[in-house]
């Protein structure tokens, strides 16, 4: 019944089958290759920053960036380093070539701005208070650039109930042996009162690099360029640079988390600062 005709037969069928299929792929645009240059092509393309103003603001766009990187022994003040959105292996896969639910943060090189390393900040809720200072304490959240009919924001939130995190990630750090929170990206129709994820969970605040001085600096403006603590409301966890590379497709970059690192003084660590540039 399944002689050697049938066998052949079947080989010749599937590689016709396979051999359709390369030909419709390359006919529609829609190869590994394709996607791949897609997705860098919109990643890295040019953004413009701003409007430039002498502190922070609801609706400007602006690249939050590391105050310093402090490796072997070393503190070197690195300006070309920025937060910034990566697109995974799998989103590649699935041929995703703008920025979704499926991409990670880590902290890239950003010689120029660029819609992977630029977000708007913008209020709490669906109020537009574009153009008003943000102050110390004041809420805000953090949105991508792309794309521009679907928000995304940067989010995540306590730990579940079995101790899994709230982000789906391929890329976890540990602090002194526990995961720490990654930061994820989430899209605006699923984030909400009946939606996946509450929308507080996307909310973050700055407080002042000196504890000595957030009582008194609360509802004060925050200056573009100084340095800041982001904090995220929920877990009251701050935003944090790793020293633990990650390998992503477009090269060896620092991984980020939400993790609050203090020294024997009790003040957060180069790793909770951070400022906001244009």
């Amino acid at each position: 019944m399944y002689g050697p005709g049938v066998k052949v037969g079947y080989w010749h069928e599937a590689a016709l089958a396979e051999e359709n299929r390369v030909k419709d792929m390359k006919e529609g645009g829609n190869t590994l290759l394709d996607t791949t240059r897609a997705a860098y092509e919109l990643f890295y393309k040019d953004t413009m920053l701003g409007p430039p103003r002498e502190v922070v603001a609801f609706g400007v766009t602006v690249q939050v960036r590391p105050v310093k990187i402090s490796i072997c022994r070393q503190q070197v003040v690195d300006q070309n380093l920025a937060l910034s959105v990566i697109i995974t292996q799998e989103g590649m896969i699935r041929k995703f070539t703008t920025i979704n639910e499926m991409c990670d943060m880590t902290v890239a090189p950003a010689p120029r701005p660029m819609v992977r390393s630029s977000f708007r900040i913008v209020s709490p809720d669906d109020v537009d208070r574009s153009g008003q200072c943000l102050g110390y304490g004041e809420k805000f959240r953090l949105q991508a650039l792309e794309p521009v009919d679907e928000p995304m924001y940067l989010y995540t939130g306590p730990k579940l109930l079995n101790l899994s995190l709230p982000v789906n990630t391929a890329r976890c750090t540990t602090n002194h042996g526990e995961l720490t929170l990654p930061l994820g990206v989430v899209s605006s129709k699923n984030c909400g009162p009946n939606a996946r994820v509450p929308i507080s969970h996307t909310h973050f605040y700055c407080a002042h690099q000196n504890p000595d001085l957030r009582y008194e600096s609360e509802g004060k403006t925050i200056p573009v360029n100084e340095p800041v603590i982001i904090v995220h409301s929920v877990t009251n966890q701050n935003l944090a640079v790793e020293h633990v590379q990650a390998d992503t497709p477009f090269g060896p970059e620092l991984q980020v988390s939400v993790q609050t690192y203090k020294n024997v003084y009790k003040r957060e660590t180069w790793k909770n600062l951070w400022k906001f540039s244009f």
